[in-house]
């Protein structure tokens, strides 16, 4: 079991957040650990995409599961509530030197919570190491970003609107029954006890403790349990925040598919995070009006969108 130590100052500072490349790098987690939990469609798409772009460097950088621990420079803690993707990338390609080089001994040798060394592919993190950090770093970068193309770009338009449910549905627990209640429901294994959180994780060899003074949530529609993406000593270089990335809740909205709802009316439903009014839609899309409007009416007798008047306008934005 981890323990992540919060108190009252990290419950205050704890947050939401929704990450591209995370969502990204837990599909490759969760394909590499349980392959036979991941939907067939996206377990081939994700296959093909690795072996014929020569992805195998991501392959174990994000993948980890049966291989060892999957180093987190690849998971850049979200410094915002849903930082860009082309922000995130750059993060990743200019990882401190001394941050890629410990986690990726960490993964040869076998990180505290995960103690299984990447023995099957130690072989190409060895010699992608040798070729120094900075030049590992770019180019995990570029092959998150074709990843990231190929396999999750055509589909984040149905995925995202779920991911903004969930955590519109989680801050509605906690002003509802508090943030200790609605962390409990996060997962099967985290459970908040004492003034911080108790992780289960199947691999942990040992009892351990993160005093943290923050924490970020990340949701994803590819696992079912919480994990963490954490240091594991007080000694680590550039500490980050941890970061726990938890199963979208079956209570809110399932992603949309276009043959749910049509391609169209997800591309509006994508646009609605924040209000528009119809003409700002028809702008954004290159629709014309009346095509945004009659979608529109559509999702708002669906109760997929809700709608305010402000003067003269009428906005809608995603329920």
């Amino acid at each position: 079991m981890i323990r992540i130590e919060l108190g009252p100052e990290g419950l205050g500072r704890a947050r939401f957040a929704v990450s591209p490349l995370i969502v990204a790098a837990n599909l490759l987690h969760r394909l590499a650990s349980d392959p036979r939990s991941v939907d067939a469609a996206w377990s081939a798409r994700t296959r093909e995409a690795l072996r014929e772009r020569g992805l195998g460097l991501l392959a174990v950088l994000g993948g980890g599961g049966p291989y060892g621990y999957a180093p987190d420079f690849v998971r850049p803690v979200p410094l915002v509530f849903e930082p860009a993707l082309e922000a995130e990338l750059h993060r990743v390609a200019t990882t401190p030197a001394e941050r890629v080089r410990y986690e990726v001994t960490s993964a040869l040798g076998g990180h505290a919570w995960d103690p299984r060394r990447a023995d099957r592919r130690a072989g190409l993190l060895r010699k992608a190491i040798q070729q120094g950090e900075s030049r590992l770093a770019e180019r995990a970068a570029d092959q998150l970003a074709i990843f990231w193309r190929d396999v999750l770009a055509p589909q984040w338009p149905r995925i995202e609107p779920g991911l903004h449910s969930d955590v519109a549905a989680r801050c509605m627990a906690i002003a509802r029954h508090g943030a200790i209640s609605a962390f409990d429901q996060l997962g099967p294994n985290l459970h908040w006890r004492d003034g911080g959180l108790d992780l289960s994780l199947a691999v942990t060899a040992q009892d351990m403790k993160i005093d943290t003074d923050a924490v970020v949530f990340v949701p994803s529609p590819f696992t079912r349990r919480v994990s963490i993406c954490a240091d594991e000593l007080d000694g680590a270089p550039h500490r980050r925040v941890p970061v726990l990335v938890y199963p979208v809740s079956a209570g809110a909205p399932a992603p949309l598919t276009g043959e749910l709802i049509g391609d169209t009316r997800s591309r509006i439903l994508a646009e609605l995070g924040e209000p528009s009014t119809t003409g700002d839609l028809a702008g954004r899309l290159h629709l014309s009006p009346s095509t945004v409007s009659y979608h529109l009416q559509i999702l708002y007798r669906a109760n997929l969108v809700q709608r305010t008047r402000h003067s003269l306008h009428v906005r809608y934005q995603r329920c």
